[in-house]
């Protein structure tokens, strides 16, 4: 039956009909002039129902028997149900007052509230406000999906709960009577706030395998996955260079686009660290964004440095000051890294991934750009950190660039199809050379060519003109480059053999003129392999470029290196990056690829090259110490793709000298991944030099694998991104070893247990530092889920240092109401 809004339905259903059948029509033949139909959400069918909607909602009552007295006091007894908008209630009696809707409920209780369920012998509630009691309830909350039991819930309002000596735990429970969950969090006062998504708990404690492990007077917890302030669950873990290791993180949510973590970590053998990130995401529209973060590592005293004070800092900003200035975008960029020693990279991580950072860049920078013409001008500074002790580990500090101008003119297709670009560069290099050059005239060692190369001012120009003929089935691009560069030397060129006959000089200037012709063509026909319909294309490509020789190796050297080779450099006009090199050239580039294409998707599923170069002329522009190349056939470049299937993927590279029956370089990875949580990663990397001698070889290998498979045991997919099912064992791992001292250079090896409603992940990590010295770290975590995490971030070393790495768990869509709908 309908109460007490029923008039409101049978005067909406009046409405629809008139509207439908009056005035002999129905509803298609509306005027010609009049707007379109559209239609209309319902509010029923909101995540959310608001007050005033809420008010508007009629009320279902259904039940075996039914009274009604003076009072208007209606008496439901035998299967009750009544429902209301995203409330439905179940009873074996209920006492409803339609004056202040007032409903009390005895007996076999059920209460499903858009989504969350609590039942129990008897509930006191006033709809319309959901405010009331229940007693001796259990419940389930839908967005964490977790559940208990109470001896009083009190219903505030509809966001906000109070229940008494209450449990709380994700495990699913399990057939007996004797069955406990492997945890459950407990607490003399648990509070919830639907707005927020937040709950608070007083006199907590949690509870694994019996045990309590975390006492917790009071302790906020999140609903959901939003960011919530407070402090977050500590982390353990060992060092072997700063011992035990303690941290105990407090993250303050400041608004929904600015936050700050402080962590104070204690090292058994170090002392405290005060660390510090905080982070933003600014700008409303109409205004452009702009966001960054900025970390700051702080100790006041280091035991194994000798009570040294230590720090460092990580600040990245990007973003826009103005979309529209002067009729183009102006953005700004500050980045800045600095740390207090040169020990530094020894004994402290420097970002979340494995590696040794030792040199560190600090630059600001601004840019304008209307799509055309691109300006910008940066500051550059760097900060090396040398090894103390071990003379021979020592870097050459980089120039900095205090400051560097840019600019740039592109157009492209511009009148009779010509496409330009003008780039202009001015910088000035300077760094403090720690080598004292005049007395090094008699050695002539490219490190201390670089270490006596004088601070300097360069401006660059560089003038490029093509015009491309492209057809379906093939392109000729004729190209004309002018590179044009001069210098001021501070103090004038240094008195070494490197710049014999040039000492003293205080400027140089040289111009680089450049002809280049890139053409390919594309053939295509139907094949067939391993059964599958492709079309299989055959791209042949020729590239000619002349460059000529004007004399440049006595100039000094601040930004240019050698090209490697490979795919993308064999095609290009110059054989090094930068500008203070530009390399004379007289050679013709021959390159063929050929793809397997699948004709219904797109996909390629295989790709197959091959490049050699012919030298005409011996190139005579070198860098320091490198020999100069001789005419006559390059090496020869050959890679192949393979992803036929979803499960195999392979993608090798290999440079063949034919003249030495060498391979001087070889890159050969692949990678299988059959299904969900399964995958392995293996690279090899081999290097030899023009004599064949081995210069390099290193294998990289790593994994992500259920440990069930080794016995034949099968899946248990609970859902999507939901692990393989309980009780299972993943191995993950990935290691960098280098084969020739057979010695792991990096190393991260790992096991993960899925309990279902809780994970444990232990990881060892090992880091090749210097010779004689590793970092070596274990990493243990403990996830409840629905709930937090205790222990290191584990999860986080996984995901960043292991390709193609699968939580176990994985952040699903929001809960919605109907998914729990009764």
């Amino acid at each position: 039956m309908l109460l007490p809004h029923f008039h409101r339905q049978i005067r909406a259903l009046s409405w629809l009909v008139v509207g439908m059948f009056g005035g002999g029509g129905f509803a298609h033949a509306q005027k010609q002039n009049e707007p379109p139909l559209v239609l209309r959400s319902s509010s029923l069918l909101q995540e959310a129902i608001s007050s005033d909607a809420r008010k508007q909602l009629p009320t279902f009552l259904e039940s075996n028997s039914l009274s009604e007295n003076a009072n208007q006091l209606t008496t439901l007894e035998g299967q009750v149900v009544l429902r209301r908008g995203e409330i439905f209630l179940k009873a074996d009696k209920v006492d409803y007052d339609p004056t202040n809707d007032f409903a009390k409920a005895r007996g076999n209780v059920y209460i499903n509230r858009a989504g969350n369920v609590y039942q129990g012998p008897a509930l006191d509630l006033q709809m319309d406000a959901f405010e009331g009691f229940f007693t001796q309830p259990s419940y389930r909350l839908l967005k964490n999906n977790a559940y208990g039991s109470a001896s009083r819930i009190d219903f505030v309002d509809p966001s906000h709960t109070v229940m008494h000596n209450a449990g709380f735990t994700t495990c699913q429970r399990k057939p007996g009577p004797n069955w406990m969950p492997d945890w459950f969090f407990s607490g003399d006062k648990i509070s919830t706030d639907a707005d927020r998504h937040l709950g608070v708990v007083e006199g907590g404690s949690l509870h694994f395998k019996g045990v309590p492990i975390l006492p917790y007077p009071e302790i906020e917890f999140p609903l959901d996955d939003e960011r919530k302030s407070g402090l977050l669950p500590p982390s353990f873990g060992v060092d072997n260079i700063g011992g035990l290791e303690y941290s105990q993180p407090y993250y303050w949510n400041l608004a929904p686009n600015r936050d700050v973590t402080f962590t104070p970590t204690y090292w058994s053998q170090r002392g405290i660290k005060l660390s510090t990130e905080f982070r933003y995401l600014e700008g409303m529209a109409p205004q452009p964004p702009f966001q960054g973060l900025m970390r700051f590592d702080y100790m006041q005293s280091d035991k194994l440095r000798d009570d040294k004070m230590r720090w460092g800092i990580n600040y990245a900003h990007t973003g826009l000051l103005n979309p529209a200035y002067a009729g183009g975008g102006l953005g700004f960029t500050l980045n800045v890294n600095r740390v207090s020693d040169d020990n530094y990279w020894k004994d402290f991580s420097l970002g979340s991934t494995l590696g040794i950072q030792r040199l560190l860049s600090s630059d600001v920078g601004i840019s304008w750009t209307n799509g055309f013409i691109t300006t910008g001008m940066r500051a550059q500074k760097w900060q090396t950190l040398q090894d103390l002790a071990n003379v021979s580990n020592r870097i050459t500090p980089p120039f900095d660039r205090l400051p560097q101008l840019t600019a740039r003119i592109q157009r492209y297709d511009v009148t009779g199809g010509f496409d330009f670009s003008l780039d202009g560069d001015f910088t000035r290099f300077s760094s403090l050379r720690d080598i004292d050059c005049t007395n090094a005239a008699a050695n002539s060692s490219s490190k201390l060519f670089y270490n006596c190369a004088p601070n300097a001012d360069r401006a660059v120009t560089w003038a490029q003109l093509s015009r491309p003929f492209v057809t379906p089935y093939g392109y000729v691009t004729p190209k004309v480059q002018l590179h044009g560069r001069s210098y001021q030397f501070e103090g004038g060129l240094p008195n070494t053999l490197f710049y014999n006959g040039h000492q003293g000089q205080t400027s140089a200037s040289v111009a680089v003129p450049t002809f280049s012709l890139d053409a390919g063509m594309a053939f295509e026909r139907d094949s067939r392999l391993f059964d599958r319909a492709w079309i299989q294309t055959l791209e042949p490509r020729v590239f000619y470029v002349n460059t000529p020789y004007r004399e440049q190796n006595y100039l000094p050297n601040y930004d240019s290196g050698g090209n490697s080779f490979n795919f993308a450099s064999i095609f290009t006009e110059n054989a090094f990056g930068g500008h203070d090199r530009i390399s004379d050239s007289n050679l013709l580039t021959f390159g063929v690829t050929s793809r397997f294409i699948d004709p219904e998707t797109g996909a390629e599923g295989a790709r197959f090259g091959l490049a050699q170069r012919l030298r005409m002329k011996e190139q005579r522009v070198t860098l320091p110490d490198d020999p100069t190349a001789q005419t006559g056939l390059s090496d020869i470049l050959a890679g192949a793709t393979l992803n036929l299937s979803r499960s195999w993927a392979l993608d090798s590279t290999v440079q063949y000298d034919p003249t030495t029956d060498n391979f001087r370089r070889r890159v050969v990875g692949g990678r299988y991944n059959p299904g969900p949580y399964r995958v392995i990663n293996a690279a090899w990397r081999t290097e030899n030099d023009a004599a064949g001698n081995s210069v390099s070889q290193q294998l990289d290998l790593g994994w992500q694998w259920p440990l069930h498979d080794l016995w034949g045991g099968a899946d248990s997919h609970d859902g999507l991104n939901r692990g393989l099912g309980e009780g299972r064992w993943f191995s993950v791992a990935r290691v960098n070893v280098d084969m020739a001292t057979k010695k792991p250079v990096e190393s991260i090896i790992g096991f993960e247990y899925d309990a279902g409603c809780w994970l444990s992940r232990t990881v060892i990590e090992r880091q090749l530092i210097a010779d004689g010295l590793a970092r070596q770290r274990i990493l243990f975590q403990l996830e409840f889920v629905g709930l937090s995490r205790l222990g290191t971030n584990a999860i986080g070393s996984l995901r960043t240092n292991i390709p193609r790495y699968q939580p176990l768990r994985q952040p699903a869509m929001p809960a919605s109401r109907f998914g729990n709908y009764d």
